[in-house]
């Protein structure tokens, strides 16, 4: 054998007990670190600090009855970590991963859903990162009796939290709670340290078809309402907000309801409709009304037998401007005598806003007149009602003929057929929603004419193609209405506005306060309110007095 064979053999031998020991050392630091992370038991007041690497897990186990729960978590230090955590089948339940970096807690608030031991895996988030320290807490191990309390005050509204007691023992404690609930309407309650708001506990008891169960109306209103949680395994349904003291508002439900049907119930049928509150005696145009403890009276909407009663006369004109027949219903207060002056009120949405008399009402204007005029709030005023004759949309949303026969035929005409007071300053246009719209417009049109302006929840949002658009210009662009005031000069027109806090946000809500701030930039003079409640006439109907008031008030 040659020399150099041997020794290439040597040295071959060499590496093959080198690597071998290198595989062993390797191995046998595996091992410990193995050993090291053997599953840890979760005991009460536990509270170790421990370092975690890349490719590591920390494994922590629990033995859990259903229903009961461990409370803790692990506070990072220079790590962010993950946390796995497997039911007695070896099924990942959740993970938890806070988006709060490598510093501060991921909770840990585990309620067992069958009996037997859960594990909890501990990694770091990202495989490449450095070594950090971590500290794992168990604050409380709770059996399942003090679990079902701590859940109950978490899930469940200070008002239903007793039911669920009595639910425990009780097999007919919800329907006797729901028939105690009749005639009283959804539960108000008030918040500790806040006097302004309470929390409102809507209540919807249906039958075993009730898939599911949405509000309408109220806080949420603008966001498609709140949807329901069923209350046990019952056919009770209950949703909670909080709502500003002083509102007033109309809400509703919206219910899915789904049936199975046909041979072994292979056919599912599902039906979505919407329905009042069958515990709730108060409405208003078919829907419930919740009226919250501060809510500002509404005292000018009732007849009042005592108070002289106007007049009102059915009539109509032919307006060139629109090449076509308007009718009008025309108010003149008690007493009216052609030898004093008056002023004059417009009022768009005419059979709505008591033009026509019966279920269609939803402002009663006449009444509110002879109560403004008898409390001596107002002067004595002459109102034309103008009905939409099915043209809403065309005449209340900028179109400049209705605005001409406005202006130009419907001001002159009234001058000419009662005793007006002369000036535009003893002129009002009000309107709400499109009505509103209409009424800036109708003052931007008409100056000379018009002097005044009402507006409630005026839609200033809308644009030359709104209808064509889907389903509104949300932030694209301004409405064309608040453009035009920013292109023209300051003129003698005074605004009361106001826009309802629970409307859009987007399209209402916020062209509302872009208009007031442009008016106000422009020098007008503009008493602007904003109230708790929606797109709705329950609040219009109250706040028009407050409007005429400001505006034409003898004050």
């Amino acid at each position: 054998m040659k020399h150099g064979d041997q020794m290439k053999r040597i040295g071959l031998k060499a590496r093959t007990i080198w690597i071998a020991a290198f595989v062993a050392a390797i191995l046998s630091w595996k091992s410990a670190a193995a050993r090291d992370q053997e599953p840890q038991a979760l005991v009460s007041g536990l509270n170790v600090e421990r370092t975690l690497g890349p490719g590591e897990n920390h494994v922590y186990t629990i033995t859990l009855q259903e229903g009961a729960a461990v409370i803790g978590g692990a506070d990072q230090h220079g790590v962010d970590l993950v946390i796995d955590i497997f039911d007695p089948d070896g099924k990942k339940v959740t993970t938890v991963d806070s988006p709060n970096g490598t510093e501060g807690p991921e909770p840990i608030d585990l309620t067992a859903f069958k009996d037997g031991l859960y594990r909890l895996v501990i990694h770091t988030a990202d495989e490449k990162a450095k070594p950090g320290k971590y500290v794992m807490k168990v604050d409380r191990i709770l059996t399942v009796e003090e679990n079902g309390g701590r859940l109950a005050e978490k899930n469940y509204p200070p008002a239903l939290r007793s039911l669920w007691q009595s639910y425990l023992t009780d097999p007919k404690a919800v329907e006797n709670f729901v028939a105690s609930r009749k005639g009283k309407g959804p539960i108000i309650e008030p918040l500790p340290d806040d006097s302004r708001n309470f929390r409102v506990t809507y209540l919807y008891y249906g039958d075993e078809n009730i898939e599911a169960v949405r509000t309408s109306g109220g806080p949420h209103a603008a966001v498609g309402g709140i949807l329901m949680t069923r209350f046990m395994q019952t056919p009770l349904f209950f949703a909670s907000e909080i709502v500003p003291g002083d509102a007033r508002y109309r809400y509703g439900f919206s219910v899915i309801e789904t049936r199975f049907v046909g041979p072994k119930g292979a056919i599912r049928v599902s039906e979505e409709h919407n329905t009042t509150d069958p515990l709730n005696p108060e409405e208003f145009g078919g829907l419930p009304v919740l009226v919250m403890p501060a809510a500002p009276a509404q005292p000018y909407i009732a007849r009042n037998e005592s108070v002289p009663q106007g007049k009102l006369t059915p009539t109509n004109i032919k307006s060139i401007a629109l090449k076509e027949d308007r009718n009008l219903t025309v108010y003149t207060p008690p007493g009216y005598d052609d030898a004093k002056g008056y002023d004059l009120l417009i009022v768009f949405d005419g059979l709505t806003y008591g033009g026509g008399g019966g279920s269609r009402v939803m402002v009663p204007t006449p009444t509110i007149l002879d109560n403004l005029i008898a409390a001596s709030k107002i002067k004595p005023t002459v109102a034309v009602l103008v009905p939409n004759m099915g043209k809403r949309n065309r005449d209340l949303t900028g179109y400049q003929p209705f605005a001409d026969f406005i202006g130009e035929e419907l001001v002159p005409w009234a001058r000419k057929n009662y005793r007006i007071s002369p000036g535009a300053n003893h002129v009002v246009v009000a309107g709400s929603s499109f009505g509103g719209l209409c009424a800036s417009y109708c003052a931007l049109m008409h100056p000379e004419a018009i002097g005044n302006v009402l507006s409630q929840s005026g839609s200033y949002w809308v644009t030359k193609d709104w209808q064509t658009r889907s389903p509104y210009p949300y932030a694209g662009e301004t409405g064309d209405l608040i453009e035009a005031f920013k292109r023209t000069k300051r003129l003698p027109i005074r605004f009361y506005m106001e826009v309802g806090r629970f409307d859009s946000a987007i399209y209402m809500f916020s062209t509302n306060r872009e208009l007031r701030d442009v008016l106000l930039l422009k020098g007008y003079q503009v008493i602007y309110k904003e109230f708790d409640s929606g797109h709705d006439y329950i609040w219009w109907r109250g706040s028009l007095a407050d409007g005429l008031i400001a505006l034409i008030g003898k004050s």
